[in-house]
């Protein structure tokens, strides 16, 4: 299936889901948007967070919704593409923010070839420093994500909001593999992804309610994300998501069984490689 526009009557919709409990980040990601040297069509924050949002100023196209509290990064990310007008869609969390030709360059590729799906690199912030973190290009096949995430998340990924729309979104049931899922999703449709390791998307490690901090979510988020695919998997594909699995449960549990369970699969994992 393809969902094709005119190059002229491209527009970018931003998505931002935050649970407002930092405004400073939000208000650095903003104002990364504004700065940006392609300006988007629209952007749209949905905070499923407890109190009120305090929307930073802004010469942007601003709307703010708020949803269910904590219904969770997935079901927000959805409720905006839904409210959006754009022909695609860019995600940015709320504590990240991107390098200033992140949308630029976005443009660029659609407009040499209109892909369904594009997805930019990772670097991090830490310690008020910007260093290399992750890069996708030459690794988003189904054979690497279903062992491991090449770079992949929400603040990289820019997508056709039809196509978008036409695999369900984001599973609100798999954070944080939610970003993997999507992707696969996408793969065993046959869209078309491209990378663009040019446009920059810069994840704050921060410890902060940062989601990939809490091991028990981590293994609950791999333990469905093995269930849904574990049918698709080879055997190492198997016993690396498994390894995971058990990592986290014993980062979160600190049982015997866990942790020798753990130790066994980490070395059978290491003598597959």
């Amino acid at each position: 299936m393809r969902f094709s526009l005119e190059k002229n009557n491209m527009l970018i919709s931003v998505v931002i889901p935050t649970l407002n409990t930092r405004p400073e980040f939000l208000k650095e990601a903003v104002n990364s948007i504004e700065q940006q040297s392609y300006q988007p069509f629209e952007v749209i924050i949905v905070n499923n967070g407890l109190v009120d949002l305090k929307v930073p100023k802004t010469f942007l196209n601003m709307r703010q919704y708020k949803i269910v509290f904590r219904s969770g990064v997935a079901q927000a990310r959805n409720f905006g593409v839904n409210l959006s007008n754009g022909n695609y869609v860019a995600f940015l969390d709320d504590d990240d923010f991107w390098g200033q030709d992140y949308l630029q360059n976005i443009k660029n590729r659609i407009d040499l070839d209109q892909p369904d799906c594009l997805i930019g690199k990772l670097d991090q912030y830490i310690n008020n420093k910007i260093l290399p973190f992750k890069n996708a290009h030459g690794k988003i096949n189904k054979d690497i994500i279903l062992r491991s995430n090449p770079g992949i998340t929400g603040s990289s990924v820019v997508i056709n909001r039809n196509v978008f729309l036409s695999v369900g979104g984001y599973n609100p049931k798999l954070p944080p593999s939610e970003d993997k899922s999507l992707i696969l999703e996408l793969i065993n449709k046959g869209f078309k992804i491209v990378t663009v390791p040019e446009s920059q998307a810069i994840i704050r490690q921060s410890e902060i309610d940062r989601l990939t901090n809490n091991s028990n979510i981590l293994k609950e988020g791999i333990f469905q994300f093995y269930r849904k695919y574990k049918n698709e998997m080879n055997f190492t594909q198997r016993i690396t998501n498994l390894y995971k699995i058990y990592k986290y449960d014993w980062m979160s549990k600190k049982s015997i069984v866990s942790g020798l369970i753990y130790i066994f699969l980490y070395i059978f994992v290491k003598l597959l490689k």
